[in-house]
């Protein structure tokens, strides 16, 4: 039986079961909804409209389970179909593409030898899963009006079974679980069609019959065989059987039409008579001539096919027959084999039960007594207990289909708090195993989708359970690239959950400027924090520098020289300043946090990659340009930009340093006039430049605007304040007595540097700046005073009339 068509019905529509005009069979007639139109009309959920999904192609190769194509379009249809009125727009969606992998996966199968059935029964088993889920929420989510007709004076079976639907939510809710039921049972394959009744039987009646035996063709009757005990041909007797499971099989799938016509074929015209009964009474109109057709009587006929069903000395299926008629669930039981097959049976009985108990209470057939009613104890069961005495049977076999079976019994139960508690337990608590990707991905990716869909109508759902389940969907999508999906997803979780697991995704996206700035407008159109998980992304990377990065003593840092290349993981690191750059409000705090990198940096010796944040921030081609320092309107001073600045003035006279090493390293060795002249030409322009760039740079260390405030200092003050001051016993020291190396050795060429030189002695005892503390911290007074050492002797050496004066400031500096 082919399900894909068959699926969409309406959740209250009456199958049609009939064979022709001139003499209609009906289960339920559909002619019912003509007769009672002011009650249709108004009542009924309406049809669900069909629709298409555009393509569905199918990479078998790369997993069908939990391919890329699979959750991408699983996304697109949450997204797309959420927001159209019809209320089934996403489950049913969902079902169809379920539907599609179905029959690509089993086609796919079927030409393997030893082919594994289980992965398109999984998908079989979401797809039923979202059918139920559509139909119920169908029902449950569309208005209905109430009946404002007055009874009329007589009904028929047909007319108060259309009430009964409409008054009655939990008889109308069974009912629609019976038409899925109906829908989703497997194909099977049905008798051989025998038109010529008991014909090896009949053979061996008339060869006997020769032999002057006249009892013989007694036992041709349809109970014949129970009368007379005498059994059939072998292979009459088989045919029976299997005709018998046939017609069952039809029952069970509501195709009351299909199992009238294969006794027909067979020439069992006594099981359709059997089975005619279970028409309804109801009024046809034809031509605007009213007429009657169905069992008036069918309470006795229910009756009587109950006393069939409990007959011991008949066939299995055909007591399951006659317990299908009757709504015997007792009888139908023996022959049910699955999970889906036992709920029917329950249900059904539940139905017929119920149903004719509602005629009864309204009309009185001929022949009905008030205490008529069959002993079927079913009627007063609930759907709890029904699933109750299912379970307890322990049917299910197969923990994967299972799963399913505990989603479709608490749709039908509409506990939607239990259903996403059992979710959790099944992946988190009973810890389904990642090593089965087929089974964790579908069922993960399913109950993600559930949730979305259960919220969306507004059903409880536990926060608990629901966040942590789609936190980890959430995940493996970023395990699996799915960068432009992860936002959506995201957007779904508390706001601290969505900021903490969109900036780990963030933080490990090496992409271009350009596309990492896509999926922060991404974030942003899904209503996410785009700047709190800007800020997180940087400080999830940030952390990893400090726990990479442990500082030693200050005198053994050694200064990383600008031109060394850097590290890879040191550019990441850089780069996370690029997620502060989208949004014009975190441009200060990129400055900020720039500057914590380069402090961090530059006290592990690292002046290589603060110089790269420095010229990134100073390159126009740089997304790091883009941060701009805007002075405030009041006119105070910007401790960030004041700090910028230092690192900045920093960087730019080491930079000029190793110009002027390198210049001073390339002094000519021969006496070739023209270069010589050229040479000290550079290499005055050098140092000049040099000094001016490193009195520059002392004076922005001059004052230090946070301690200057009479704010109360924070904790991030303090740490900025301990990290600064390691920063300047590293670097001040370094730079005044490399300012002594190029003033000391440019003093032939340059005169007035050999006192610069010894001043400046001056410079680090200036009260003040009082730099010599940093030379104390750093051990680096005594190399200091080695340097100055050398400037005195050759001052002295060059002109001893000045010897009072020279005594005069090394007594000050000591």
């Amino acid at each position: 039986m082919d399900q894909s068509n068959s699926m969409d019905v309406d959740p209250i529509s009456t199958p049609r079961v009939s064979r022709s005009q001139e003499t209609p069979r009906h289960y339920t007639p559909s002619s019912l909804y003509a007769t009672t139109q002011s009650y249709s009309s108004d009542l009924f959920v309406p049809s669900i409209v069909n629709s298409s999904i555009a393509s569905l192609e199918t990479n078998l190769n790369d997993g069908i389970y939990f391919g890329n194509d699979i959750i991408l379009k699983y996304a697109e249809v949450y997204e797309n179909t959420r927001s159209q009125e019809d209320i089934t727009a996403v489950p049913k969606t969902y079902e169809q593409m379920c539907d599609e992998y179905y029959k690509t996966f089993r086609e796919e199968s079927s030409g393997m030898f030893n082919s594994d059935p289980r992965g398109y029964q999984i998908w079989e088993a979401e797809r039923n899963t979202w059918n139920l889920l559509k139909l119920l929420s169908q029902y449950r989510f569309t208005p209905i009006k109430n009946i404002d007709e007055a009874r009329k004076p007589f009904q028929t079976d047909g007319q108060l079974l259309c009430e009964l639907l409409a008054i009655n939510k939990d008889f109308a809710e069974a009912w629609i679980v019976r038409q899925w039921l109906w829908k989703i049972a497997p194909e099977f394959i049905t008798v051989e069609t025998n038109p010529e009744y008991r014909a090896f039987t009949k053979n061996a009646i008339l060869l006997n019959l020769k032999k002057g035996d006249s009892e013989e063709y007694k036992y041709l009757d349809p109970d014949g065989v129970h009368r007379t005990q005498r059994a059939l041909d072998s292979l009459d007797q088989e045919h029976e059987k299997e005709l018998a499971r046939s017609i069952f099989e039809y029952l069970r799938r509501g195709q009351v039409d299909d199992a009238m016509d294969i006794s027909d074929k067979n020439g069992h015209f006594w099981r359709t008579a059997s089975m005619s009964g279970i028409i309804l009474y109801n009024e046809k109109v034809d031509d605007d001539v009213i007429s009657t057709i169905g069992n008036i009587n069918r309470h006795i006929w229910r009756t009587t096919c109950y006393h069939c069903a409990n007959q011991e000395n008949l066939y299995i299926y055909d007591r399951a027959i006659y317990g299908v008629l009757s709504g015997d669930y007792e009888n139908i039981i023996p022959v049910c084999r699955t999970w889906e097959d036992h709920i029917w049976a329950y249900y059904h009985s539940l139905i017929e039960c119920q149903q004719d108990e509602y005629f009864s209470k309204h009309v009185r057939h001929m022949g009905v007594n008030e205490d008529d009613d069959l002993p079927i104890n079913i009627k007063s069961t609930t759907p709890n207990k029904i699933f109750e005495m299912v379970e307890s049977k322990r049917i299910d076999r197969d923990p994967d289909i299972e799963r399913f079976h505990i989603i479709q019994k608490l749709i039908i139960l509409n506990d939607s708090k239990e259903l996403v508690k059992q979710l959790k337990e099944e992946l988190i608590d009973k810890r389904l195993s990642r090593e089965d990707e087929t089974a964790y991905f579908h069922f993960l990716r399913l109950a993600t989708h559930l949730i979305l869909y259960l919220r969306d109508l507004m059903l409880p759902t536990p926060d608990k359970e629901s966040d942590h389940i789609i936190k980890l969907y959430t995940e493996l999508l970023i395990e699996y690239r799915q960068n432009k999906l992860i936002a959506l997803y995201a957007s779904k979780l508390p706001r601290d959950t969505s900021i903490e697991i969109y900036a780990l995704f963030l933080k490990d996206v090496m992409a271009s400027y350009a596309e990492r700035h896509k999926l922060f407008i991404l974030a942003e159109q899904y209503g996410l924090n785009v700047i709190a998980i800007a800020r997180k992304t940087f400080d999830l990377i940030f952390q990893e520098i400090e726990t990479a990065d442990k500082h030693g003593a200050v005198f053994d840092v050694r200064i990383i020289s600008l031109k060394e290349p850097i590290k890879q993981t040191e550019i990441i690191q850089i780069r996370a300043l690029e997620w502060l750059t989208f949004n014009k409000e975190q441009h200060r705090e990129a400055l900020k946090l720039g500057n914590t990198l380069c402090r961090r940096f530059l006290a592990s010796g690292k002046m290589n990659v603060a110089g790269m944040i420095i010229m990134e921030m100073k390159n126009s081609k740089s997304p790091l340009s883009i941060i701009r320092y805007e002075k405030s309107e009041d006119g105070e001073i910007d401790t960030v930009y004041v700090e910028h600045q230092n690192y900045y003035n920093m960087i730019e006279y080491y930079n000029r340093y190793e110009i002027w090493w390198k210049t001073w390293k390339s002094k000519p060795k021969k006496s070739n006039l023209k270069d010589t002249d050229d040479w000290n030409k550079s290499i005055k322009e050098v140092t000049n430049s040099l000094d001016n760039l490193f009195h520059k740079f002392l004076e922005s260390y001059v004052y230090d605007y946070i301690k200057e405030s009479n704010n109360m200092m924070t904790d991030e003050d303090e740490n900025r304040i301990r990290e600064s001051e390691r920063v300047m016993d590293i670097y001040i020291p370094n730079a005044v007595l490399r300012h002594h190396t190029a003033l000391y050795e440019t003093r032939e060429i340059i005169p007035e540097n050999l006192e610069k030189s010894f001043n400046l002695a001056n410079i680090v005892v200036e009260e003040s700046s009082d730099l010599s503390m940093h030379f104390v911290r750093s051990k680096k007074l005594q190399a200091l005073l080695m340097a100055l050492r050398d400037s005195y002797l050759e001052i002295l050496r060059k002109n001893p009339k000045d010897i009072s004066n020279v005594l005069y400031d090394e007594q000050k500096f000591n």
